[in-house]
């Protein structure tokens, strides 16, 4: 049966097909394709190549237990890894509590969202938050299949963020938190540094930077003592209707039926702003304020990590590249077509001009160090931002999108150290890839230690592995 991830953009068969029930399942599984490649899949709302096999592939949706239990101030839930966060979100809820750190979207199983490094703004990553991880694997000394508990350590650090390189994630030991409410209201600025200032009092925001208006819509958020406002339902419904749907109806309208420029530079300039209401302070449920329905709409995206120290550079850069794109201008500033020459990227600078149209606006999201061997925001003591590319294109209607992505990964990871999101577009390749993470060798370490043989590899994860050079230089 062929399998195909969200953004149409993956396509694969595996040889085998399996949905188990339970752990044991797991295990008579594996022993059944002892020496075969085996891979687990969540629900495949990821575009790079880390949801690909084609060998046994695993369903997990069955193993979605959940068990809540009080750890101090806090709690830990251990979460079976094909439960979905939407599902894990609601019965924490009943509980009174919920998860540290919440992405944009819900529809991820726990596995998935912590195999990748899933965000949001503001806090660390959810793989952060692991404290145990329950892995199926083989046996060195006997081939066969047994079930292990990493609990510390580097092995801790790299199952966190795992790729699904160490084996089968059967259940997620993660710290929750008591639940909480947020407030929130938008601004607009044109300059970046008002936006920044905002962090110290709103530290969960969020911030667009919006193409062919140029300017920054932000999202201030905090923690709020006070009770759910009055008006919250009616603001849910003014989110759902006119940004969860309508702004993106009207994007992918003109992106894909009138495929108009100009009208989508008059949508950014005149009809989107003209529909924010800014300063209207709401206050919410937390599992409610920092969500959307991102996943409404197909499309695909590419995400770039970086440091704070070059947020400003990169944000011009961006700008300065999809005016290129877009055909307003033929090259660079004076000092970023330089350094674009210095990196021998001139000849893919002029290949992109004019063949690609950004549409839709860029969202940049905060998040604190992670303790991991290889998620995004590992390996340094500063704050790194996400800044997120997206496409409406069909996927017959990529290329332009591709060229894009691919000249942004290349050049903002030499300029800016710059990571791509391990779960969404990721076009380096692996020594580049690898080159960006300082422990990185550990990482591989564990790999081997694990699975010896790559059995839970793919060939993208196992290309990750075998890359050779020093870690944590930028190429």
């Amino acid at each position: 049966m062929q399998h195909k991830n969200f953004g149409r953009n993956q396509i694969f068969q595996p040889s085998a097909a399996y949905t188990p029930a339970d752990e044991r399942e797991v295990l008579q599984i594996l022993d059944r394709h002892r020496g075969q490649r085996i891979r687990a899949i969540g629900r495949l709302h990821s575009w790079s190549e880390a949801v690909l096999g084609d060998g046994v592939l695993l369903d997990l949706r069955r193993l979605n237990d959940i068990r809540l239990q009080p750890d101090g101030d806090q709690f830990v839930a251990t979460v079976g890894a094909g439960c979905q966060i939407k599902r894990l979100l609601k019965e924490l809820d009943r509980d009174g509590a919920t998860l540290h750190s919440l992405g944009l979207i819900t529809e991820q199983t726990i596995a998935g969202a912590i195999s990748t490094g899933t965000h949001g703004s503001g806090r660390h990553s959810m793989s952060h938050y692991v404290v145990g991880v329950r892995l199926a694997r083989y046996d060195a000394s006997t081939g066969r299949a047994f079930i292990e508990e990493l609990n510390a350590g580097e092995q801790l650090q790299a199952a966190r963020c795992s790729l699904g390189s160490l084996g089968i994630i059967l259940s997620v030991k993660l710290r929750c938190r008591a639940q909480y409410n947020v407030q929130e209201h938008f601004t607009e600025s044109r300059r970046l540094s008002d936006v920044l200032d905002a962090e110290t009092p709103f530290p969960l925001q969020q911030f667009y930077l919006i193409p062919w208006h140029w300017s920054y819509f932000s999202q201030h958020r905090r923690e709020d003592d006070r009770p759910r406002s009055r008006l919250a339902k009616l603001y849910r419904l003014y989110w759902l209707g006119v940004m969860d749907y309508g702004m993106h109806f009207l994007l992918l309208s003109l992106k894909r039926v009138l495929r108009s420029r100009r009208l989508i530079r008059l949508a950014f300039r005149r009809i989107i702003p003209a529909f924010l209401i800014r300063n209207w302070k709401v206050t919410d449920r937390s599992s409610s304020m920092l969500v959307m329905k991102h996943e409404a709409f197909r499309h695909i995206e590419i995400e770039l990590f970086l440091p704070r120290d070059q947020l400003e550079a990169a944000l011009g850069f961006a700008q300065e590249v999809i005016k290129v794109a877009g055909g307003r201008v033929s090259t660079l500033s004076v000092y970023n077509q330089r350094r674009i020459e210095e990196l021998g990227m001139q000849d893919d600078l002029a290949g992109l001009h004019d063949h690609y149209f950004h549409h839709y606006p860029i969202c940049v999201r905060r998040v604190l160090p992670d303790d991991t061997l290889i998620s995004m925001a590992s390996g340094a003591e500063d704050d790194w931002y996400a800044l997120s590319f997206i496409s409406y294109a069909g996927p017959a209607r990529r290329a332009g999108f591709s060229l894009f992505a691919n000249f942004m990964a290349r050049s903002m990871s030499r300029l800016f150290h710059a990571r791509p999101h391990w779960g969404k577009v990721c076009p380096l390749e692996a020594k580049e890839l690898t080159s960006l993470y300082p422990k990185f060798d550990a990482f591989r370490t564990v790999c081997n230690t694990l699975d010896p043989q790559g059995v839970f590899q793919n060939d993208w994860t196992a290309a990750l592995l075998e890359a050779e050079g020093p870690a944590g230089e930028i190429p």
